[in-house]
């Protein structure tokens, strides 16, 4: 936002009076003080205000233009605050008074600043049930159930800081019909490897659409991920989202050598989306289980020795893949939904879909915040819905997804149908590149119910590997880890049991068990009797 021409000179006018004006006994200092004196009165009754955040940056809300300005450590950094004053009030930093308004000005936030984190393009305030969206232009979207509203930044003490790259639009907040076929209708595998429809894959990624406007409704974020070959559509798909949301696409690509910057990326990035992210990358599983299960990252202070600062993104992750390997380990994969796209029969070119979508952006997003207030508007009046307990493993996207099957009118068991559709195809996910569930089903035919160490099961499975062609695990300390996955136990039924401090496994198929040379017996191992793990 612009402050107007005609204050802009008033401001001028009064500054160049008190340069001008040449008391008898005034220093360049004393009048550099009058300088500054007369900016920050200007500034307060403006409603300029300083934040500071839990990573230690200073932030100028600046009350003209309703938008926040970062203070960097040197004001030279500081191109938005510099380009402020330089507009308003006619100073620049190489003029005589121009280091010691700067330096005022930083000077005065450390000693003035409030607590306070600013988002990025949405809050939800999860006790008043309030929604806010920023417009990119220093004002914000509040959506609480009834007329939505755009109030200015900073009101009910919520900011946006708008660094993300989104550009500002007009939404026509109303339902035009369009929103949910051009972002959602993909062409989605007949079925996935677990037997997911596609219309419990498009019900999966609607639901996370809409998620993206109530980062604070979900504590661990799940992250989407599109696999499919090339034509798909898997790029196309989170970019075109990226443009209806935001006004533009900024795919991003994980390298091997980037792991620092990773927290850093998320934290300017409400929707961040990786794209081609094929081969396995080391640092991503930690890096991303981290991220989904505290939301933070604490790092050394910059120019300091001992100090930290907590880096607290709230982003959603998007992932495009021919082959997502670095996701596919069980803490990572536990949280994320997989959509399996076919190649396309017929293509259309990006940019003609980009166009298109920027073409109808103002009617998207305001369908979009249509629906977000909708959403809203159910929770306000379905609190017991929402707290009810979930069996779910991600319990806070089972809870909004009922919000939303209400809202969009679908059957009354489509949420649990979904959550359930979302967990067996996770497990598939996970098992398609580890060859433990395989290995145990040719093992269990000669063992089954058999008590074995980890050793001893290590030993026979990496024996039996090469005759698959299979992979196996480096040691059996990794076969420890991975024996009581999810996938594995919906697989066989393991039972741990210990004697004289040493663990044993026992493992039976949850169908009908068929042994080889008559099997094995319980206790045909290991004698006395057990004693069995709680």
């Amino acid at each position: 936002m612009i402050v107007s021409p005609d204050v802009c000179a008033i401001h001028r006018l009064r500054i160049s009076t008190v340069v001008r004006t040449k008391t008898k006994g005034k220093t360049q200092r004393d009048l550099a003080l009058d300088v500054w004196t007369y900016i920050l009165k200007t500034e307060t009754k403006m409603g300029t205000t300083f934040l500071r955040t839990a990573d230690g940056m200073l932030y100028a809300y600046l009350g003209a233009t309703r938008q926040l300005v970062t203070f960097p450590s040197t004001v030279r950094e500081a191109e938005q605050l510099v380009s402020y004053v330089t507009q308003v009030y006619g100073i620049t930093f190489t003029d005589t008074f121009g280091h010691y308004v700067f330096d005022s000005f930083r000077n005065y936030a450390v000693a003035h600043a409030v607590d306070n984190d600013p988002r990025r393009f949405a809050v939800y305030d999860v006790r008043e049930h309030v929604g806010y969206l920023t417009n990119y232009q220093g004002r914000m979207w509040r959506l609480d159930g009834g007329t939505p509203t755009l109030v200015d930044n900073g009101t009910d003490d919520v900011f946006f800081i708008n660094d993300d790259g989104g550009v500002p639009c007009e939404p026509q907040i109303r339902h035009h019909g369009i929103l949910l076929d051009l972002l959602t209708d993909l062409n989605f595998a007949e079925s996935g490897l677990s037997g997911m429809t596609p219309e419990a894959q498009r019900q999966a990624m609607i639901v996370w659409l809409f998620a993206l406007a109530f980062p604070d409704l979900m504590p661990t974020k799940p992250l989407l991920i599109l696999e499919g070959t090339q034509g798909s559509g898997k790029s196309a798909a989170v970019a075109l989202m990226q443009l209806a949301l935001m006004g533009v696409s900024k795919p991003m690509i994980l390298q091997r050598n980037k792991e620092d910057d990773f927290g850093v990326i998320l934290l300017r990035s409400p929707l961040a989306v990786f794209d081609n992210t094929d081969s396995y990358i080391e640092w991503v599983p930690d890096a991303v289980c981290a991220y989904t299960t505290s939301g933070q990252w604490v790092k050394r202070k910059l120019y300091s020795n001992s100090e930290e600062v907590v880096i607290k993104p709230h982003a959603f992750i998007a992932v495009a893949s021919k082959n997502p390997a670095s996701f596919r380990r069980e803490d990572v994969a536990d949280r994320c939904l997989i959509m399996r796209l076919e190649r396309r029969a017929n293509f259309t070119a990006f940019e003609t879909l980009r166009q298109d979508v920027l073409a109808q952006r103002e009617a998207l997003l305001g369908e979009y915040l249509w629906y977000a207030n909708q959403i809203i508007a159910y929770m306000r009046t379905h609190g017991d819905v929402m707290e009810r307990a979930e069996s779910a493993r991600m319990a806070d996207y089972a809870r909004f997804a009922r919000a939303v099957s209400a809202v969009l009118g679908w059957p009354v068991d489509t949420v649990d149908e979904l959550m359930a559709a979302i967990a067996h195809e996770r497990d598939t996910f996970i098992n398609e590149d580890d060859p433990l569930v395989q290995l145990l089903e040719h093992w269990v035919k000669k063992n089954a119910r058999r008590p074995v160490t980890v050793q001893k099961l290590f030993s026979d499975l990496d024996a039996l590997a090469p005759m698959l062609g299979a992979t196996f695990y480096k040691s059996p300390r990794v076969l420890a880890q991975k024996v009581r996955s999810p996938h594995v136990e919906r697989a066989f039924k393991v039972k741990v049991t210990v004697r004289e401090g040493q663990k044993f496994f026992e493992f039976e198929p949850h169908g009908a068990l068929t042994v080889v040379d008559g099997g094995a017996e319980p206790g045909d191992a290991y004698e006395p009797p057990l004693l069995e793990l709680v």
